[in-house]
């Protein structure tokens, strides 16, 4: 537990210095890359049933050198795999242009390391800011390679 508490301290320990401190970046575009996953459970409320949670701790950063950190909770739940699925496409864990409404199985043992584009947003609980996951940006999938040159050739120049 002392990952996610902390440590306790005597009065009379040694303490290592550091400089971390929460960075609120701001709102937009950013890639990120997957540094943690935690499964963990949700245990439900008025809006969703009890069901597992993954809580993911994403690195992010944009075009301007802007760097932080967010935590997002996907939560293992029908009325959410809209979220997974732009999750997994998001990081091309699954192929982005999956049809709707296709069956896959979610990849959790790819899931650190694995990089993206998000958007992020800014939310404010008992008077702090904090980073958001907005949406998770899907990639264009890509274009159809080009016809074979033997193709072209046996049909001729259109």
């Amino acid at each position: 537990m002392a990952g996610t508490t902390g440590e306790s301290l005597g009065w009379d320990d040694e303490v290592q210095a550091s400089n971390s401190e929460y960075t609120v970046l701001a709102p937009g575009k950013y890639t990120y890359r997957v540094d943690k996953f935690e499964r963990q459970r949700f245990d439900g409320s008025e809006r969703m049933a009890a069901c597992p949670m993954a809580l993911l701790t994403l690195s992010c950063a944009n075009a301007k050198g802007e760097t932080g950190s967010v935590q997002v909770r996907l939560y293992l739940n029908k009325r959410q795999a809209w979220k997974l699925t732009q999750f997994f496409k998001s990081c091309w864990l699954i192929d982005p242009g999956t049809a709707d409404g296709a069956s896959y199985r979610m990849p959790w043992g790819q899931v650190v390391g694995a990089t993206g584009e998000l958007e992020l947003s800014n939310r404010t609980y008992d008077g702090r800011t904090y980073n958001d996951v907005r949406r998770f940006v899907v990639p264009l999938a890509p274009a159809p390679a080009p016809a074979p040159a033997a193709a072209a050739a046996k049909y001729g120049a259109l």
